[in-house]
């Protein structure tokens, strides 16, 4: 059995989704498309929804890597806007589902961790105290989530643009101190 069989059920999961919605996904139809016993599925993920958050959480680190190379703070959330939009059509198949709540909980829980850990990786200068970082997270991951939703539904979007914009709402909270 292959090491990483938790990125080939997601994966499969993901290719699924996008020729159908996940509302059609089973357990049974994606263990075959795996070709994997019902009781692997279950070593490795609880139920579909899990398989969601995973690939979900993956993509989010893979993302901050990205983000974490960049330059400046609106180059990391260019970076975090190109991979909302370039996954437009996963997205849309996403929410279009029954599961839309959890899914847009999810969003808004994976712009925070991003923002986060961007946050905690780059020396910043920062003029909030604990209390109001957690308030101005959760205050940007939900606005940040709501733009990427919104904006995943664009084919054509100039993610360097939105990014200078979104950081425009941020002065002076997140400022790069001289390597």
């Amino acid at each position: 059995m292959p090491a990483d069989m938790k990125h080939i059920i997601a994966s499969a999961f993901v290719d699924m989704t996008r020729e159908k919605g996940i509302d059609k996904i089973t357990v049974k139809s994606l263990i075959d498309a795996c070709n994997i016993s019902r009781q692997t599925f279950y070593y490795h993920f609880q139920d579909i929804m899990e398989v969601i958050e995973w690939a979900v959480e993956q993509a989010t680190k893979s993302t901050l890597a990205r983000g974490l190379e960049a330059e400046t703070p609106e180059d990391a959330l260019s970076v975090l806007i190109t991979s909302a939009t370039e996954n437009g059509t996963l997205i849309r198949r996403l929410l279009d589902s029954q599961k839309r709540a959890q899914i847009e909980k999810l969003f808004v829980q994976a712009s925070r961790t991003f923002l986060q850990e961007f946050i905690r990786n780059r020396p910043q200068k920062l003029s909030l105290n604990y209390s109001d970082m957690e308030v101005a997270l959760d205050f940007w991951a939900f606005g940040i989530s709501g733009l990427l939703l919104k904006y995943s539904e664009q084919d054509h979007i100039d993610a360097k643009a939105l990014a200078c914009q979104i950081y425009q709402l941020l002065p002076g909270k997140i400022e790069n101190n001289p390597k």
